[in-house]
């Protein structure tokens, strides 16, 4: 009975081990088929991804969208990572530059709560909700609050806070409230004590103040953004793109100006910079001859009055 016994535990022990290393296989089966099917699906993600930066490169935002969309669906419900927070940064801005302004919002509060309180979120969520047509005090919060970040950073100003500041500055100058677009103009000023040398800003605040009736301040401001786009132009190196886009810049200040000093009563003026603008740049813009000739008619009806 003792040797039987014996031979018993020694066969239930080597049975036991034999589960124990089917059990092991099929375990490490199941695991070597899990990695792989990780490794596929994040190969999977890697593709959307890539067709989607290729068609926003090509300006296919609403194909980009879907590709991010497909890249985002791989993931499922898992905790968000990096590499998923860079896709959806992306799907925002596909959403948005196809114009989709509430699906691109939706990236951003999602971003938001996953992410952290970035002013580049908070900037686009402005600009989105100014393009819904939604509420004005909404739009106003988040770039408050994106105001308070960079300045706190000392950060600068970002595109996307610019962007945000021009989106709600336009929708403040739209109201017939006093107040709203004196706010614009407070919001502008703030932006150029951080940033005195963007030429499109000091066009901005320029122009809003020849609205406002105070064309003297609007000359200061016109006069520096000429001043930083023709010391830009004057540099070697730049591509003829640039160059192009900084000239067309400084056209349009130049024209800004003639308006102001329109606005101020100096005709004569205003009519002799309208013509050096069509003789540098061409006369076959039909709102600049125009202008000219409507100056002309004032000035000689002036030239008549003082005869």
């Amino acid at each position: 009975m003792g040797w039987i016994e014996k031979e018993r535990k020694q066969l239930k022990r080597a049975q036991g081990n034999m589960r124990a290393l089917v059990l092991g296989a099929l375990l490490w089966s199941a695991l070597t088929i899990l990695l792989a099917g990780c490794g596929e699906r994040l190969e999977t993600v890697r593709d959307y991804r890539r067709a989607g930066i290729e068609a926003m490169q090509e300006g296919n935002y609403r194909e980009a969208a879907e590709s991010f969309r497909h890249a985002m669906d791989y993931y499922g419900t898992a905790k968000q990572d990096k590499t998923e927070t860079d896709i959806l940064r992306y799907l925002g801005e596909a959403e948005f530059r196809s114009g989709r302004y509430e699906e691109a919002a939706a990236c951003y509060k999602q971003l938001l709560k996953s992410d952290s309180r970035r002013a580049e979120y908070l900037d686009m969520l402005a600009v989105c909700t100014v393009k819904m047509g939604g509420a004005e005090t909404d739009a106003i919060a988040l770039y408050q609050e994106a105001s308070d970040i960079l300045r706190k950073k000392q950060a600068g100003l970002s595109d996307f806070h610019l962007d945000a500041l021009y989106s709600l500055g336009e929708s403040l100058l739209q109201s017939s409230d006093s107040n709203e677009r004196s706010l614009a103009l407070r919001y502008y000023r703030e932006a150029a004590e951080v940033d005195a040398d963007n030429p499109e800003l000091m066009a901005r605040i320029g122009k809003l103040l020849v609205a406002s009736g105070d064309t003297d301040s609007a000359a200061e401001y016109f006069s520096r953004g000429r001043s930083v786009l023709e010391q830009r132009l004057s540099e070697k190196g730049l591509s003829e793109e640039e160059r192009s886009r900084l000239d067309a810049q400084r056209r349009e200040l130049l024209m800004n100006e003639a308006v102001r000093r329109e606005y101020a009563g100096e005709y004569r003026e205003a009519l002799e910079q309208m013509e050096a603008i069509a003789a540098e740049y061409g006369s076959d813009d039909p709102a600049l001859t125009h202008e000219i000739a409507f100056l002309k008619s004032r000035v000689e009806i002036l030239q008549s009055e003082g005869e």
